[in-house]
């Protein structure tokens, strides 16, 4: 290895897009703009399903210490047990190398990203002041309540900012459903979709449920399409290589 050779590399791991725009093109402008911020650290992208592939993603890379960044909405059971096995399989080494970094979702610096995005969207519809409510539209499972955990966690921290109306959370996959609330929301509400691509939940289930919302309702664009997120990625992988590199230095 030269002097040149990155000894850290990133790999950016989503599920993959399987509807809306089905190219995995908003991750991969994340990829690119991570990796120019980091500067000298290899930086990749690999989803579960679709291209570019795990596997030829994690061959890319020329680094020896590896780390997987989830590119996830929520931590809990399949991004702390299932993820790293099939990183595992897709690569094809049952004891790979690598480190798992924390998810995008669970960033400390992520509810204040989304209130700018927010705050920015309600200037651009001319509603300058006003304070509309608020539907944060999640995925929600019916085991593992972490999605909609993260999503409440969310909405607790942009009710504190106190610049915006009630804060509501309704979810695809557990109760309070979207589909049965969507019609009886206050009309001006904004409706915030908390998904990290722009698959089949960010543009197809948003476009039925819109079809579905009261006048005057508007969707913003999904929390891991907004312009701030590949700085806040950037931020966050930073940090846990300085905290991984403090451990290694201790043992």
């Amino acid at each position: 290895m030269s002097i040149t050779d990155p000894t850290h590399a990133v790999l950016i791991v989503a599920h993959g897009e399987r509807g809306g725009r089905c190219n995995n093109a908003r991750l991969m402008e994340l990829a690119d703009e991570v990796r120019d911020r980091l500067g000298d650290i290899e930086v990749v992208a690999g989803v579960l399903r679709g291209t570019p592939s795990i596997a030829d993603a994690w061959a890319s890379l020329k680094a020896p210490n590896r780390f997987i960044y989830p590119f996830f909405m929520a931590d809990g059971y399949f991004c702390n047990r299932i993820l790293p096995k099939k990183v595992s399989e897709a690569i094809g080494e049952e004891d790979a190398p690598f480190t798992m970094l924390p998810p995008f979702g669970v960033s400390d610096d992520l509810a204040d990203g989304v209130a700018r995005a927010l705050l920015a969207e309600i200037d651009q519809l001319g509603r300058s002041g006003t304070k509309p409510p608020i539907l944060i539209a999640a995925h929600g499972a019916s085991i593992d309540k972490q999605s909609s955990t993260r999503a409440r966690e969310l909405a607790a921290q942009l009710d504190q900012t106190g610049q915006f109306g009630p804060i509501t959370c309704g979810f695809l996959d557990e109760a309070p459903h979207l589909e049965d609330m969507i019609s009886s929301i206050e009309p001006g509400s904004l409706v915030l979709p908390h998904f990290n691509g722009l698959g089949s939940h960010s543009v197809d289930d948003m476009a039925e449920l819109s079809s579905k919302a009261p006048e005057g309702c508007h969707f913003v664009t999904p929390v891991g399409g907004q312009s701030w997120v590949g700085k806040v990625m950037t931020a966050d992988i930073e940090k846990a290589l300085r905290w991984s590199e403090i451990a290694e230095a201790a043992e």
